[in-house]
């Protein structure tokens, strides 16, 4: 995701930012099952407050961030905003990496 971000941030096109549109908003949706998956088998005894805690969490510091988005992009320009969400968006990408195996028991 954060190489399409970046090639949306960079066209000129808009044909070519209206097609990449679609696969950055199934990116941005796809891992929500996972990330919910993920979080149950961390937490297998509390399934409910897993699910909550890992999509509230991720919906609630969205919606936290998106003034601040707005403030960076009426001060700058949309584009600033997109090289950030670019940057963010590697983030995950790391850390990914970094993920254990969570044992059941």
């Amino acid at each position: 995701m954060p190489f399409l971000l970046l090639a949306f941030s960079l066209t000129k096109s808009v044909i070519v930012a209206s097609a990449l549109l679609l696969p950055i908003g199934m990116l941005i949706f796809i891992p929500y099952s996972a990330i919910v998956l993920l979080g149950q088998r961390y937490l297998p005894n509390q399934m409910g407050l897993a699910s909550g805690v890992t999509l509230g969490l991720a919906i609630s510091i969205g919606g936290i961030a998106t003034p601040f988005l707005g403030q960076v992009a009426d001060a700058t320009s949309l584009i600033t905003v997109f090289f950030i969400l670019t940057a963010v968006a590697l983030i995950p990408m790391g850390a990914a990496y970094f993920i254990i195996e969570p044992t059941i028991k």
